[in-house]
């Protein structure tokens, strides 16, 4: 969720084409008191499909938000989705080095949690929509780092089926050197279940130069499954380039295998975007995918036109 500044300010004067004056900026106001905040996320998609030969709208997303801070240092928040994912969870500010601790229905931390859902190291691995889990996380952010650990039930449903549970860690390293910013994850997730255990680990990286203009993104994950004794391998690399305000231009590569044991099998795929913010609380993304699926066994090209709408 975007906090007053970044829905309010930043989206209007420095994220989009057109920048309002203070003036104009004051007329909106995502908060409804001093202490309750609301925000929204809405994709609306045109997607042309070669492999499918159709062509169809999808409102793939429709999120609200709603986070209240009722003392100093604890905060609840809701976000509900269009279809049927939801998250609430309380969180207290109390730990040392700007810690907190978490309890409810949320995605546990890994990865980078890319924003396409699509992005293989999520759609492809245990992070699809909705992917949200119950349970609580610690985390704690000393300059430079940032650690969270947490324990899940570790499946999709109300209550856990076992007595086995899901265990989520996180440890990120950011550090500034020569004008570059540089980060360096890892994750870590485990998951005992009556059907065999799985463990799903891997790295994850960033480099940012040209004062912000350049962003690389990077993230490789591993999945052992003991229930069918495969091992699977995902990576999403992303490289974005801002060419004036409010116009980026990004490639991405996604990588797939289900099972690494296998010669084939492999999904890869190319893209490229154009992220356009014409106003502050709009972004309008052109996109080509390229597919080379050995599932199918063919290469393939898709369209996507999203239109996002956001306070």
């Amino acid at each position: 969720m975007r906090n007053a500044y970044g829905s309010q300010y930043f989206a209007q004067t420095e994220l989009a084409v057109h920048k309002l004056p203070m003036e104009e900026i004051s007329k909106f106001q995502p908060n409804v008191s001093d202490n309750i905040l609301i925000g929204m996320d809405g994709r609306t998609l045109y997607i042309h499909d070669e492999s499918l030969k159709q062509s169809s709208f999808f409102q793939m997303e429709g999120n609200f938000y709603l986070d209240a801070q009722v003392t100093p240092k604890f905060d609840v928040s809701v976000f509900k989705g269009l279809y049927s994912g939801f998250e609430i969870f309380g969180t207290g500010y109390y730990l040392p080095l700007h810690g907190y601790i978490r309890a409810g229905k949320f995605q546990p931390s890994y990865g980078w949690r890319f924003e396409d859902h699509t992005s293989f190291v999520r759609e492809k691995m245990l992070w699809p929509p909705n992917s949200y889990d119950t349970g609580m996380e610690i985390g704690l952010y000393p300059q430079g780092v940032s650690a969270n650990i947490g324990m899940f039930n570790g499946t999709s449903g109300q209550l856990d089926n076992d007595r086995g549970k899901a265990v989520a860690a996180r440890l990120e390293c950011r550090h500034k050197i020569a004008g570059l910013g540089l980060g360096l994850a890892g994750s870590f997730w485990h998951n005992d279940r009556t059907n065999g255990r799985i463990d799903m680990y891997g790295p994850a990286y960033y480099i940012k130069a040209l004062r912000g203009k350049l962003i690389f993104l990077g993230e490789l994950d591993w999945l052992d499954d003991s229930g069918s004794d495969t091992k699977m391998f995902a990576t999403t690399q992303s490289l974005a380039f801002r060419l004036t305000q409010g116009i980026w231009i990004e490639g991405k590569y996604d990588f797939h295998d289900p099972d690494v044991d296998l010669k084939n099998g492999a999904t890869a795929r190319y893209t490229l975007n154009i992220d356009y913010f014409p106003i502050g609380f709009l972004e309008l993304e052109p996109s080509l995918r390229f597919y080379n699926d050995d599932v199918i066994n063919d290469d393939y090209v898709m369209f996507i036109q999203q239109f996002h709408f956001f306070f």
